[in-house]
C-alpha cells in the first residue's frame, strides 16, 4: 500500500507542475487571443532604452543583495567565510534556482556541492539553506504583510476574488514576523518535523529583515519601471501585485514560476494598461532578471567545476580524462536540447510570406512542406537525444550529428531562416570532433529520463503547442485544414507537424515500454556462477572471489569477460569492489550498472573502490569520499631473517613449542571437516556476541567454504583456527576472507598462521598477499582537508571505544606492506547520508543489524573487509 502510494507521488510530482504552466498558458492565451505574436515582438523595442538600463541596474543590485543571506548564515553558523567565497555560492544557487525551479531542491544540491568543497560539513550546510529560506519568508511576511495591511488593493473587479480580505493576510503575516522576532529576543529554537531550527541573535536577525525587504522591493520595481507610465498606477499597486504574483507562482512550482506569475500579473494590471502594454514589460523582466542571471550563473558554476575537478584530477595524478571530457557531454547536452526547442518553435510561428514566395522559385513546393514537418520532428528527437549525449551514448552522438545536420536543412528549405540553420550548423560542426567524449556502447532505448529532464520536454511540447495556437488563432479549425498546402496554409503545415511530433513521442513510448531492460535482474543461477568462476579464475586480484557467498547479483559486461556484483539496500544499489576481470567495455558496464539503478529510481554507490575507474564516477555525476586504505605485502621481500622479523620468529617458535602446526587443506577436504570447523566459528560468534556480517565479507557457510582450500592451525587432537584461502590468476596474489579460532587457541594464533601462509605463498611463487583494508587511514588533517578526512582522522587516532582502527593499522604496519587508497563513489548532497545508512545495513543484515551489541563498537566502520577482523583476534 504505501509503495503505491509512493507511487502515485510521484507522478503526481511529475505532473502538477506540468498541469498549473498548462492552464497558466490557457488562461494566458484567453487574455492575448487577440494579439499577433510578431506584434509583440517588436512592440519589445517600444521600450525606453533607458528603462532597460536601469533594470538591468536594479537586477544587479537585487542580486548582490541576495548574496548577503549567505554571508550572513554563515556568521550565524559561526563559520565566517570570505565574502567572495559565499556570494559565489549565493548567486550560482540562487541565478539557477530561480530558473530551473524546485528552488529548495535545486539551491539546496548546489549549495551543497559549493560549500562542501570549503570545509562545511553537512549539518553546517543545512542550516545555511534553512537561514536563507527563512531570510527571504521574512522579507516577504514584513513589505507584504505591511502592503497588505495598509494598502489593501482591491482586486474583485478584474482578478478572481479572494476568499480573505487582504488587510486580514497582511497582519497575519506581520504576526510571524513578530513571532521570530520573539523567538529571536528570548533566544528560543522551534523544531520543524523534527528538526530543530536555530533562530538567529537580534543583530542578525534585523539585518535578515532589512536584505530581504530591499530584494523584494528592488525585484518588484523593475517591474514598475519597464512598465508605461500611468497616473493612477504607483509603485506600492505594483508591489502589491508582484507580492500575489511571485507567492503563487513559488507554490507553483513551475519553473521560476513561468506563465503562472506573468496570467496573474496580466489578471491584476489589465485596469491600467492594454495587453501588450503589459506582456513587453513581463516578456523583458523574464528575460533580465530571470534568464540573464541564469546564463551567468551556469557559466560561473561551468568554470568552478572544471578548476575543482582539474585540480583534483591533477592530484590523484589520473592524467587518463581531462576536464574537458567531463564536461564536454552536459555542454553538448543542452546545446542540443536548446536546438530543437529552437526548431520547435521555428516550427510553431508563421514564415515570412515574402521569404517563402521567393524560395518557392527556387525549392518545390512539397519539399517545403515536407521540409515544416520533419523540421519539426527533427526539433523532438534533439529534445530526445540530449539526454542520451550527457550519458555519453555513442549512438546518440551519431544521430545528433545527422539530425542537426538535417535539421539545419530543413530550416533553409521551409522559410529560407539562415539564422536558425547557421546555429545548428555550427553546433554540428563544434560537435563532430568530439566523439571520443562519448564511448559507451548503449542502447537508446534502455535510458531512464529523469523527472526534470521528463517535465522539461513535456513545457516545451506545452509551449509548442500553445505557440502555434496563439499565431494562428485567427482561422477557424476544419477537417479540410488538414489537406490544404500553399505559402498562404502555414496553419495547416503546424497541425501536420504537430501531429508528426506527438506520433513520434507516441511511437518513443510505445518502443521503450515493449523493449526489455538490458539486464535481467536475478540472483545468478548455476551457468552464471559458471561464468563467474571462469572469470576469476582468470583475474589476478582475488577480490571477486566474493562472489562465492551467493548473496550478490551480477552483472556482466557483452563480452563476458568482466562483471561487477552487487546488492540493493532500501533505494541504494551498491556495487561491490571494482569490476572482476579484463574487458574493453569497462566503462560501459559500469555505466549500464548506473542506468540499472535509475531505471528503478535508485540511488548508485560503488563500495572500496580503487583509482582505477575515478574518471568515469566522475562522469556519472557521483562524488569520491576516501575511507582508508589497503595492505599488500611484496612476498619476495616477506622473511622471518634479521631483526626487523624477530616478532614473527618469537611468534612461530611460541605456537609450536606448544604443539601446534600450520596445514594447508584442499577444497576437497573440506566438506569433511565442517562439524568441526561450525563449533569453532559458533564459539567464536559467541564470544564476539555478535552475528554474521555480510555482503562486503564471507561468511560461515557450507556451500561458501567449499570453494576454496583451507590454512589451519591444529594439534594431534583438535583445530583450534582456520582462514579460507583465496588466490589469484598466474600466482600474482593471495589473501584470506573468513578467520575464525576456537577460545582455547594459544596466543598470536592468527598472527602465526598469517606468517606461516604468507611463507606458503612465497614458496609456491605468489607475489603479494592482501591484508585488506585499514578503514579511515590515510586521510588528510591539514587545514583545507575535506570535513570527512579531518572527522575521520580523529576517529582513526581516538576511537578506540568505536573500534581499534590505529592497531589495526600498525599490525598491518608490521609487514611493511604497500599502501593503496580505497574509496567510496556515491551521489552529492544530501542522499549521502542515505546512502552510507543503506550500505551499513547491507553488511549488517538489516537496519536491526546496525545497532546490535557488536556493532555498536563498529558502528563507524567503513570499508568493513574481511582482513578487518585482524584487529578483533590479534589485537
Amino acid at each position: 500500500m504505501r509503495e503505491k502510494t509512493l507511487k502515485i507521488e510521484r507522478i503526481a510530482g511529475y505532473l502538477l507542475p506540468v498541469v498549473i504552466f498548462s492552464l497558466a498558458l490557457w488562461t494566458l492565451d484567453k487574455q492575448i487571443h487577440h494579439l499577433h505574436s510578431m506584434y509583440i515582438v517588436k512592440g519589445i523595442t517600444s521600450i525606453p532604452l533607458s528603462h532597460i538600463e536601469l533594470a538591468f541596474f536594479l537586477t544587479f543590485l537585487s542580486y548582490l543583495t541576495l548574496t548577503g543571506y549567505d554571508y550572513l548564515a554563515v556568521r550565524h553558523i559561526n563559520h565566517p567565510m570570505p565574502y567572495k567565497q559565499t556570494a559565489r555560492a549565493s548567486f550560482i544557487s540562487t541565478s539557477i534556482s530561480y530558473s530551473v525551479g524546485f528552488n529548495v531542491l535545486t539551491g539546496s544540491s548546489l549549495r551543497y556541492r559549493l560549500y562542501s568543497r570549503n570545509g562545511l560539513n553537512l549539518r553546517q550546510i543545512w542550516d545555511i539553506i534553512i537561514f536563507c529560506i527563512l531570510t527571504f519568508w521574512i522579507g516577504f511576511c514584513f513589505v507584504g504583510g505591511l502592503l497588505f495591511t495598509f494598502y489593501p488593493v482591491k482586486l474583485s473587479d478584474y482578478a478572481p476574488e479572494i476568499p480573505v480580505p487582504l488587510n486580514l493576510v497582511g497582519i497575519l503575516l506581520l504576526l510571524v514576523v513578530a513571532v521570530y522576532f520573539f523567538f529571536s529576543f528570548r533566544k528560543l529554537n522551534f523544531k520543524a518535523k523534527g528538526y530543530q531550527i536555530s533562530v538567529p541573535e537580534p543583530k542578525i536577525a534585523f539585518l535578515q529583515l532589512g536584505l530581504s525587504s530591499v530584494d523584494y522591493l528592488l525585484s518588484g520595481s523593475i517591474v514598475y519601471f519597464l512598465l508605461p507610465s500611468n497616473p493612477q498606477l504607483t509603485l506600492l499597486h505594483v508591489l502589491v501585485f508582484f507580492a500575489l504574483a511571485q507567492i503563487i507562482g513559488l507554490i507553483s512550482t513551475v519553473p521560476g514560476g513561468l506563465g503562472v506569475f506573468e496570467t496573474l500579473m496580466l489578471f491584476m494590471l489589465e485596469p491600467y494598461f492594454g495587453t501588450i502594454d503589459i506582456i513587453r514589460p513581463l516578456l523583458l523582466f523574464r528575460t533580465i532578471y530571470y534568464f540573464v542571471p541564469f546564463l551567468f550563473g551556469l557559466l560561473a558554476l561551468i568554470y568552478y567545476e572544471y578548476k575543482e575537478r582539474d585540480e583534483f584530477l591533477r592530484k590523484i595524478e589520473k592524467a587518463t580524462c581531462s576536464s574537458l571530457s567531463e564536461l564536454a557531454p552536459q555542454i553538448f547536452s543542452i546545446l542540443v536540447f536548446l536546438g530543437g526547442t529552437s526548431l520547435l518553435f521555428s516550427g510553431a510561428l508563421p514564415s515570412n510570406p515574402r521569404y517563402l514566395y521567393d524560395l518557392t522559385y527556387i525549392v518545390p513546393l512539397p519539399l517545403i512542406e515536407v521540409s515544416r514537418l520533419f523540421g519539426s520532428i527533427m526539433g523532438v528527437l534533439l529534445l530526445l537525444l540530449a539526454n542520451g549525449l550527457w550519458k555519453r551514448i555513442d549512438g546518440a552522438y551519431v544521430l545528433s550529428l545527422a539530425v542537426l545536420l538535417m535539421g539545419g536543412v530543413f530550416a533553409l528549405l521551409k522559410d529560407f531562416d539562415y539564422h536558425e540553420a547557421a546555429v545548428l550548423f555550427t553546433l554540428f560542426f563544434f560537435l563532430l570532433p568530439c566523439r571520443k567524449y562519448f564511448y559507451r556502447k548503449s542502447s537508446l532505448m534502455h535510458q531512464s529520463f529523469s523527472s526534470r529532464n521528463m517535465i522539461a520536454i513535456t513545457l516545451v511540447l506545452v509551449s509548442f503547442v500553445w505557440l502555434g495556437l496563439f499565431s494562428y488563432q485567427n482561422i477557424e479549425y476544419s477537417n479540410e485544414l488538414w489537406w490544404q498546402f500553399g505559402v498562404n496554409s502555414q496553419a495547416s503545415s503546424f497541425l501536420r507537424a504537430t501531429f508528426g511530433a506527438f506520433v513520434l513521442l507516441l511511437v518513443f513510448g510505445v518502443a521503450k515500454m515493449l523493449s526489455p531492460f538490458s539486464r535481467d535482474i536475478h540472483m545468478p543461477g548455476t551457468e552464471e556462477m559458471g561464468l563467474a568462476k571462469t572469470i576469476i579464475n582468470q583475474s589476478k586480484e582475488t577480490a571477486g572471489n566474493l562472489v562465492f557467498t551467493g548473496d550478490k547479483y551480477l552483472l556482466f559486461d557483452d563480452e563476458k569477460k568482466a562483471f561487477l556484483m552487487y546488492g540493493v539496500s532500501g533505494k541504494t544499489w551498491v556495487a561491490m569492489g571494482d569490476i572482476v576481470g579484463t574487458s574493453n567495455q569497462a566503462k560501459e558496464l559500469i555505466w549500464d550498472f548506473y542506468e540499472m539503478s535509475k531505471l528503478h529510481q535508485g540511488r548508485t554507490a560503488f563500495y572500496e573502490v580503487s583509482e582505477k575507474h575515478i574518471p568515469i564516477y566522475l562522469d556519472l555525476g557521483l562524488t569520491l569520499i576516501k575511507i582508508g586504505e589497503e595492505a599488500k605485502v611484496p612476498l619476495e621481500t616477506f622473511t622471518l631473517e634479521g631483526s626487523a622479523s624477530k616478532d614473527f620468529r618469537y611468534t612461530v617458535r611460541n605456537v609450536e613449542k606448544k604443539g601446534y602446526w600450520f596445514e594447508i587443506v584442499s577444497k576437497e577436504a573440506v566438506p569433511g571437516l565442517m562439524p568441526e570447523l561450525r563449533k569453532i566459528s559458533d564459539a567464536w560468534l559467541q564470544i564476539k556476541a555478535g552475528k554474521e556480517k555480510r555482503f562486503s565479507v564471507g561468511f560461515f557457510d557450507k556451500k561458501y567454504l567449499s570453494n576454496f582450500p583451507l590454512a589451519l592451525v591444529r594439534n594431534e587432537s583438535e583445530i583450534v583456527a582456520f582462514a579460507n584461502i583465496w588466490s589469484g590468476a598466474d600466482n600474482e596474489e593471495i589473501s584470506v576472507d573468513l578467520m575464525r579460532h576456537s577460545p582455547d587457541a594459544p596466543d598470536r594464533t592468527m598472527e602465526y598462521l598469517f606468517v606461516k601462509l604468507m611463507l606458503w605463498g612465497k614458496e609456491k611463487g605468489y607475489r603479494r598477499f592482501s591484508l585488506g583494508m585499514a578503514p579511515l587511514s590515510g586521510l588528510e588533517t591539514r587545514q583545507f582537508a575535506p570535513v570527512w578526512h579531518k572527522v575521520g582522522s580523529l576517529i582513526f587516532t581516538h576511537g578506540e571505544h568505536f573500534y581499534n582502527y590505529k592497531g589495526l593499522r600498525d599490525f598491518k604496519e608490521k609487514f611493511n606492506p604497500v599502501w593503496s587508497p580505497k574509496y567510496i563513489a556515491l551521489p552529492k548532497g544530501l542522499k549521502q547520508g542515505l546512502v552510507l545508512k543503506d550500505i551499513a545495513a547491507l553488511i549488517s543484515g538489516g537496519v536491526k543489524g546496525i545497532f546490535s551489541k557488536e556493532n555498536k563498537r563498529t558502528a563507524s566502520r567503513i570499508g568493513h573487509h574481511a582482513p578487518e577482523k585482524l584487529s578483533e583476534e590479534l589485537i
